[in-house]
C-alpha cells in the first residue's frame, strides 16, 4: 500500500482476491499431492507455510512510489490481475474436469506445476525490471528533464514579472523549483524517516499510521472493524461450515462446491479493488 499509493484500491483488491482463491489452491494440493490425506494437510498447514513465509519475507520492503501515473505501472497492474483471473478460471476447470473424469497421478502433478507457474506469473514483472533496466533510467531521465525545463520557463516568467519592490513574505516563500530542488513533498518524507524532527508533534490523520490506542478512539475504525465482522464473517463462516452445507444437500464430494465458492469469492475480492479504485479516482 506504501509502495503503490495511487493505486491502493488495485493492491487491496489483488491482496484480497490471491487470499479468496487460496482455497482452491490448497484443495488441488490437498487432492493432487497429498492424495486426500488430512494429516498430511495439517502438516502442510503447519510447517510448509510458515517456511515459505520466512523464506520470501525478505522480499518484502518498502521502496521509493512514483510521483505520478505511470503507465507501466498500469499495465503491471493489468498483468497481475489477468494472470489471477486465469488461475482462478484454470483452477476451476481443473477441479470440474477431475470431477467428471478420473485423472491419473502423473497427470494430477502436471496440472499442479501449471498452476505453480501460473500462482509466480507476478514475479515476471520484476524480472522485466531486473533485465531491461535502461528503459526504465530513459523515462526517469527523461521526466527529470521535463521537470527542469519546466523550472526554467517558470524562473524567466519570474524573472519578467518580478515586482521591484517584493514583501518580506514572498522572500520566505522562494521558489517551488530551486536549486537543490528541494519540495514540501521531501521534507515530509524525510520527517517520516526520523531524519528531520517535526516542530509540533500531532495526533496523526487519516491514512497515516495509528497506534491501536490512537485507533480505538476513532469511529472509522470501529466503522471498518463493523463492516469487515459483517462482511468477512460471514463468508469465512459459510467456507468453514460447506461441508456440512453439502453434506445437508445430499452432495457427497464437495470439491466443487469448494473451488466454485472460492472462485467467485476472489472475483469478488479483486473486482471490489478496481471498482473502488474507480470510484475515487
Amino acid at each position: 500500500m506504501r509502495n503503490f499509493p495511487i493505486s491502493r484500491g488495485t493492491v487491496a483488491g489483488i491482496l484480497k482476491g490471491y487470499g479468496g482463491i487460496s482455497a482452491a489452491v490448497f484443495t488441488e494440493i490437498f487432492r493432487a499431492i497429498l492424495h486426500n490425506s488430512s494429516s498430511n494437510f495439517l502438516l502442510f498447514l503447519a510447517i510448509g507455510i510458515p517456511v515459505l513465509c520466512f523464506t520470501v519475507m525478505f522480499l518484502v520492503r518498502p521502496c521509493t512510489p512514483v510521483t505520478g501515473d505511470s503507465s507501466s505501472e498500469k499495465w503491471h497492474f493489468l498483468f497481475i490481475q489477468v494472470s489471477s483471473v486465469a488461475l482462478g478460471v484454470y483452477l476451476l476447470v481443473t477441479t470440474t474436469l477431475d470431477y467428471i473424469v478420473h485423472i491419473n497421478s502423473t497427470v494430477s502433478y502436471v496440472l499442479v506445476a501449471v498452476m505453480i507457474l501460473l500462482l509466480m506469473a507476478p514475479l515476471a514483472i520484476p524480472i522485466k525490471m531486473t533485465l531491461f533496466p535502461q528503459k526504465i533510467n530513459e523515462l526517469e531521465e527523461n521526466e527529470q528533464s521535463v521537470g527542469s525545463s519546466d523550472c526554467l520557463i517558470q524562473e524567466g516568467k519570474e524573472e519578467n514579472t518580478k515586482p521591484l519592490l517584493q514583501s518580506s513574505s514572498d522572500t520566505a516563500l522562494g521558489s517551488s523549483c530551486d536549486a537543490d530542488g528541494s519540495s514540501d513533498v521531501d521534507l515530509l518524507l524525510a520527517e517520516g524517516e526520523g531524519a528531520v524532527v517535526p516542530s509540533k508533534k500531532r495526533r496523526p490523520r487519516r491514512g497515516e499510521d495509528f497506534t491501536i490506542f490512537e485507533a480505538l478512539v476513532k469511529a472509522d475504525f470501529w466503522l471498518l472493524f463493523f463492516v469487515y465482522f459483517v462482511g468477512v464473517g460471514t463468508g469465512v463462516t459459510v467456507i468453514n461450515n460447506l461441508a456440512q452445507v453439502g453434506a445437508a444437500q445430499g452432495v457427497e464430494d464437495i470439491t466443487i462446491l469448494l473451488s466454485v465458492f472460492s472462485f467467485f469469492n476472489f472475483v469478488g475480492r479483486l473486482g471490489g479493488g478496481v471498482v473502488s479504485e474507480h470510484f475515487v479516482r
